[in-house]
């Protein structure tokens, strides 16, 4: 059931995250009056507690994720209010199912990429964010391992390691990241970037965000939890 919630969570994404209760899109894929609901009271609860923009994000996070690279399973969670360095954050935890390939790159890249397909795009979708916090606290799991195909990600030892990122973005230098008055390397400078419980600098290296892969068959699944 979850891995069918988080699908139809994606399709929020057609809603706006400000203004009405979200309804559920027309032309849904075959679902059960319970998951419909269960979906709606899911954005209900975190929109009270969270905000709407940040009860999207969750969403947002977990979709860019499964359109990106995922091949594992994807987990997205708002697991509440976070306390650091005297400030209050929005905390969010997400398992991309993203398996990187260490033939192309390195730690730095990986993060690079982590930030440009996932967090960047998902951030994005924002003219602006309100939330009930000094900022957002975006932790990020994925995997990596050397590989030449896809096809060698199904074997059993197909996962390989985990790195975990975590984001601390300011409220206020998020806003001017959205209003187009701080570019990206500005506003990555200005954050906390935590990386396997150490602190980090991310360079950026693309100029732009890379092109989406081609169509694969994955094995991803999703879902997402409280």
């Amino acid at each position: 059931m979850l891995a069918r919630l988080v699908f139809l969570l994606s399709l929020f994404l057609l809603v706006p995250a400000h203004g009405a209760e979200p309804e559920l899109p027309s032309g849904l894929p075959s679902a059960s009056a319970d998951e419909k609901r269960a979906v709606l009271e899911l954005m209900k609860q975190n929109k009270e507690k969270y905000g709407a923009d940040a009860a999207l994000l969750q969403g947002l996070l977990l979709t860019h994720s499964l359109q990106g690279e995922a091949v594992l399973t994807s987990e997205s969670t708002i697991t509440g209010f976070e306390q650091s360095e005297d400030k209050k954050y929005v905390a969010f935890r997400l398992a991309t199912g993203v398996v990187l390939n260490d033939k192309l790159l390195d730690r730095d890249r990986r993060l690079e990429r982590m930030w440009h397909v996932v967090l960047e795009r998902a951030l994005r979708h924002y003219p602006s964010f309100t939330a009930p916090a000094d900022g957002l606290a975006i932790e990020m799991h994925y995997n990596h391992r050397p590989y030449d195909r896809i096809a060698e990600l199904y074997d059993e030892n197909g996962d390989g390691a985990v790195e975990r990122a975590k984001f601390y973005l300011s409220a206020a230098d998020l806003s001017e990241f959205l209003a187009h008055r701080l570019g990206a390397q500005d506003f990555l400078d200005r954050s906390r970037i935590v990386l396997d419980d150490h602190s980090v600098k991310l360079r950026l290296t693309e100029a732009s965000m890379p092109p989406r892969p081609p169509a694969e068959a994955m094995r991803a699944g999703g879902s997402v939890t409280r």
